[in-house]
């Protein structure tokens, strides 16, 4: 396994190299300018894991801002015609050497393709015409500052191409208030994660895709089982299964007030997170924010807590039990 830093320390670098991300990314789009998004024509993102889960989140913002937009597992995208389901192509790849990606990218016509990798010069680069550098940081086992810093870079190539997710220049503020709300609640937030025998993690928007990344970093990090929901599919069934001692984790305050309120009742320990700061009966993630502003303040604000079960439970986080020699490369 090639060096790594530690993961407190991972997430706690987080602001410097969300501002650096920022800058990078306006840089690299102001040299190449990309085609513009037409009405009508389909952003498509490709990746694996971590930059799936990011791409959740974007996808789930360009919806809600009227671009159609489909995110697609790398893996499952080598097999589709992506230059005809998709317009403009998003590759995603912190290591920039995951060979899915890689694959799809072999495929694409040059023009309408950019990757986003903290490696310039890793394989995957020589695809993009565009480049989106993250940073060129050393990340912690189980990413944390790649995941954040790509959805800076996200929320800028959406900027650039008309669509605002958020001001990306101010996503390093918005971590430094989640860490410092998050600090104090880490100790007892953990404690109640760890008796919880598996766990449920729902949002709706672009809190789907923090629950879905979220979800991936409780798994590897603290290796508790957990499975992630948008909202409205959650109420649709998948609900009925809950018993103590499953938890739950929700994030926002539209029908999610109501649920928890309900799993509440039902004797389930719920843990509902919001981005406003209305209501004692969740927890507030540091100031109020929108689009994948709020994104970040979920991950980064449940980093936090991840870190300490890890710490409670003797993890060797980044020391894979199933090593991989075909995907995950690091």
């Amino acid at each position: 396994m090639e060096n790594r830093i530690d993961f407190g320390d991972a997430i706690a670098s987080q602001p410097r190299w969300l501002e650096r991300a920022d800058s990078l990314a306006a840089l690299a789009l102001a040299a190449h300018p990309l085609p513009a998004w037409a009405p009508g024509e389909t952003v498509a993102v490709i990746g694996m894991g971590a930059a799936t889960n990011a791409g959740t989140a974007f996808v789930e913002g360009l919806r809600q801002a009227g671009v159609r937009a489909v995110n697609l597992d790398a893996s499952a995208a080598s097999g589709y015609p992506v230059d005809r389901l998709a317009d403009h192509v998003v590759l995603i790849s912190e290591s920039g050497r995951s060979p899915e990606p890689i694959a799809v990218a072999q495929t694409l016509p040059a023009g309408r393709r950019v990757v986003i990798t903290n490696d310039p010069g890793a394989p995957l680069a020589q695809y993009g015409d565009v480049v989106i550098p993250l940073g060129g940081f050393t990340d912690s086992g189980v990413y944390t500052i790649g995941y954040t810093t790509t959805l800076v870079a996200l929320a800028r190539l959406a900027r650039t191409a008309g669509v605002d997710l958020g001001d990306p220049a101010g996503f390093a503020g918005v971590a430094t208030q989640a860490l410092a709300a998050a600090a104090p609640h880490a100790a007892s937030l953990a404690e109640r994660l760890d008796g919880f025998s598996s766990l449920d993690i729902v949002g709706q928007g672009t809190s789907y895709g923090s629950a879905v990344a979220v979800a991936l970093l409780v798994r590897e990090a603290a290796g508790l089982a957990s499975a992630p929901y948008e909202t409205y599919q959650y109420l649709h069934g998948p609900m009925e299964g809950v018993r103590p001692p499953l938890g739950v984790l929700v994030f926002g305050d539209g029908r999610e007030r109501a649920l928890a309120t309900q799993l509440t009742q039902a004797g389930v320990d719920v843990i509902r997170f919001v981005a406003d700061t209305s209501g004692a009966d969740a927890l507030h993630l540091g100031r109020s924010t929108t689009g994948l502003a709020t994104t970040v303040a979920e991950v980064v604000f449940t980093q936090v807590i991840v870190a300490e079960l890890a710490r409670r439970r003797s993890m060797r986080i980044g020391h894979w039990r199933f090593p991989q020699p075909d995907t995950k490369l690091a």
